[in-house]
């Protein structure tokens, strides 16, 4: 059996108790470095890896086992899921997270129930016009679409927004800044980063 298990936003403090029962009776567990590096101490074998390829090759490789592919926030929610779907014929169950969206929600005292849920992250999404149509929009960013990058669109399309970036949400050095369009557009933040723009309309 392969499981899916999603192991929230970075912190061990919030994986959900049904991942860690998950990892701790697998036979094996596989991700990528900072995923593997963020699960609580455990005598069951973790394999790190680089590639999604790499973890498909290991599950085929391996179809007798019982693997749990670790994936940070919710495998869900722009993870592993569509990939794993799409490529592999056996069983799997998924073992749901915290995504990085619900955290820093969470942190800000904000619902979210009308917000638009984008990823900027290696995709293209119609972003001046979701913004300028939603109250409140939430982003995963990317080296390409960076915060400030998302900002400096924001400006040359004269839209006016309160933006929130989040950076190492749940770890030590968590970071969230507020600020304005023009006070965001030219600051440096994580490539990785979260950013919630509130559109006054």
């Amino acid at each position: 059996m392969v499981y899916i298990v999603g192991i929230g936003p970075g912190s061990p403090k919030y994986i959900i108790p049904l991942a860690v029962e998950t990892m701790e009776k697998v036979d094996v567990i596989i991700g990528f470095e900072r995923a593997t590096a963020s699960i609580p101490k455990t005598n069951v074998k973790k394999i790190v890896v680089k590639t999604l390829k790499a973890i498909m090759h290991y599950i085929t490789e391996n179809i007798d086992k019982n693997i749990a592919i670790i994936a940070s926030g919710d495998p869900c929610f722009y993870g592993i899921v569509n990939y794993i779907n799409n490529n592999f014929k056996g069983e799997i169950e998924i073992v749901p997270g915290i995504s990085s969206f619900q955290y820093l929600m969470c942190k800000l005292k904000k619902p979210w129930q009308n917000a638009h849920l984008g990823s900027m992250h290696g995709r293209q999404e119609d972003f001046i016009e979701i913004v300028s149509n939603r109250e409140i929009s939430v982003w995963l960013t990317d080296k390409s679409n960076s915060p400030q990058a998302l900002c400096r669109k924001l400006f040359d399309n004269n839209i006016t927004a309160t933006i929130y970036v989040g950076m190492e949400l749940s770890y030590v050095d968590e970071k969230i800044v507020k600020g304005t369009v023009l006070e965001i557009k030219d600051k440096v933040f994580d490539d990785l980063s979260v950013v919630v723009i509130e559109n006054i309309i």
